[in-house]
């Protein structure tokens, strides 16, 4: 899809309820064992991987809190625009640290700590790779240097995650692969294409007000600004006049 329309996003949630899929969902977050988390936040710092029906689940709940909604989505725009130019935390990080959306966080934040060492550094080493096509692609294609910093970045494997057991590879799939299977009602209803696999949790909100192509050239705009003066007139536009949609 190019943009996510109220009228989709009502669609889908309707699907939701009706198939079960929250529950379902609920039911799947349930089997990882609860580990004991130190609370630093070092893992906060990426817009993850999230699955449709997770992000409808995610925007259901923010719906009944309009309030937190309205105050999340500044900084929502703010990290998406500048996500490929300078490290941030994850806005929906409160000032202390906390998830503002923690018992409906996806299954991508519930899983860090359950991987082994080997599997985290082979994960890093195949986002690395990405990040480095990537790089290559803007400086060829738009003159845009991303940032070595941003490039580069790593998340450390964290060492002071605490579990009796962790879930192991083919576990983890099948987690996947359930989810998948709940999202295949999306694609028969033409609520989901292929495009939209992968998609980060924080870009699915950006969708609900400016479709792909557009919110792809805002971001170029952004970038350029942003790393030619340290400042981008064009986000703060952005920000200051963007609503969002509930």
């Amino acid at each position: 899809m190019n943009k996510l329309t109220m009228k989709n996003i009502e669609k889908s949630i309707n699907t939701a309820v009706s198939g079960g899929h929250f529950e379902n969902l609920q039911r799947i977050y349930r089997t990882i064992p609860q580990g004991r988390c130190h609370g630093c936040t070092k893992c906060c710092m990426e817009s993850v991987q999230t699955h449709y029906v997770e992000f409808l689940h995610i925007f259901q709940y923010l719906q009944g809190n309009r309030a937190l909604y309205e105050a999340l989505f500044p900084k929502l725009i703010q990290y998406y625009f500048l996500e490929l130019v300078e490290k941030n935390p994850c806005p929906f990080l409160n000032e202390e640290g906390m998830c503002m959306i923690y018992s409906y966080r996806p299954l991508v934040c519930r899983l860090f700590g359950h991987w082994t060492e080997e599997e985290y550094e082979d994960s890093y080493r195949a986002v690395y790779n990405e990040n480095l096509q990537s790089a290559r692609l803007f400086k060829n294609k738009y003159g845009i240097a991303l940032p070595k910093q941003v490039v580069d970045y790593k998340i450390q494997y964290c060492q002071d995650f605490e579990v009796k057991k962790r879930i192991q590879r083919n576990q983890r799939q099948n987690m996947v692969d359930n989810i998948f299977t709940m999202e295949s009602a999306y694609f028969m209803r033409g609520l989901l294409t292929e495009e939209d696999l992968g998609t980060g949790l924080i870009s699915w909100f950006i969708y609900t007000i400016f479709d792909r192509e557009e919110a792809s050239s805002l971001r170029l705009q952004v970038m350029k600004e942003y790393l030619e003066d340290g400042v981008s007139e064009t986000l703060e536009e952005l920000v200051g006049k963007t609503r969002a949609v509930i």
